[in-house]
């Protein structure tokens, strides 16, 4: 399987760093709830531009350690701490080591894996006891102009939705699995789950546009070629997202948490 989104294309920079702006706290702030603190062990699964593997290692300092693993490495800072390693790794191939992390987060990754159950079971077999699994991912429920008052909201609504539509195409889930994430992580055996939406609201001219436009840079033309949209509604998102008087939707981010069982 050719992922959509494969991180090789240079839209790629431009995705990670709105993605960053807009969410990035918000995963910080879901982590430091659950206790990071020093010694920590930390595996970044997906780990893009390193900002989220940066920021642990600093919670975790020098005691502790970050694994930084994406399937593709160009994009991550080569300049990380010294507790980060860096590695090429998929984790729906590769060896997962069991019992080895205090805490593994992955944004905007399980999503992209038909295989998306087997592996929070291969991620829960790599947590030690009583550490914490961090999933987080999109979820197409609302819509990006849910009013649709205008055409240029409506076309804009319309792209999205080819671009989820390819999504699928591939393999991904934007709608069932998202939304049914701490179900899935109760039924795959972790104990104290828990899970928050956060629905960012941007404009044109900001990172939340940044986001849209690396994804329809890079996907846009399938999305024509599918006879999914004409070639005059690609040119009209791409225009809007330079508009600051134009206001859209993110998809919701579902963040979700849940700890495996300590050992009795």
């Amino acid at each position: 399987m050719t992922y959509l989104l494969d991180n090789l294309a240079a839209e790629a920079q431009g995705r990670f760093a709105g993605l960053g702006a807009c969410f990035d706290e918000t995963t910080f702030q879901h982590i430091t709830a659950l206790g990071i603190s020093a010694g920590w062990r930390c595996w970044e699964l997906g780990a893009g531009s390193g900002s989220v593997a940066r920021w642990m290692a600093a919670q975790v300092r020098d005691q502790g350690s970050v694994l930084a693993t994406d399937i593709n490495l160009d994009w991550i800072s080569k300049d990380m701490p010294r507790q980060v390693e860096i590695r090429h790794h998929d984790v729906t191939t590769d060896q997962v080591l069991p019992s080895a992390y205090d805490l593994i987060h992955a944004r905007l990754v399980l999503l992209h894996l038909p295989q998306r159950d087997a592996v929070i079971q291969r991620l829960i077999s790599a947590l030690a006891p009583g550490g914490w699994l961090v999933l987080e991912e999109f979820d197409r429920i609302f819509p990006p102009c849910p009013e649709g008052a205008t055409h240029e909201q409506r076309t804009f609504t319309r792209v999205r939705e080819a671009f989820s539509e390819l999504l699928q195409r591939r393999g991904a889930d934007t709608s069932s699995y998202p939304r049914t994430l701490p179900w899935r992580m109760k039924r795959a055996g972790l104990v104290d789950v828990g899970a928050e939406g956060r629905l960012v609201f941007a404009q044109g001219g900001t990172p939340g546009a940044g986001v849209q436009r690396a994804n329809l840079l890079q996907t846009g033309d399938l999305a024509v070629e599918a006879g999914l949209i004409a070639e005059d509604d690609l040119a009209t998102f791409l225009r809007l997202l330079d508009e600051p008087e134009f206001m859209f939707a993110l998809p919701l981010m579902v963040s979700a948490w849940g700890r495996r069982r300590l050992q009795t």
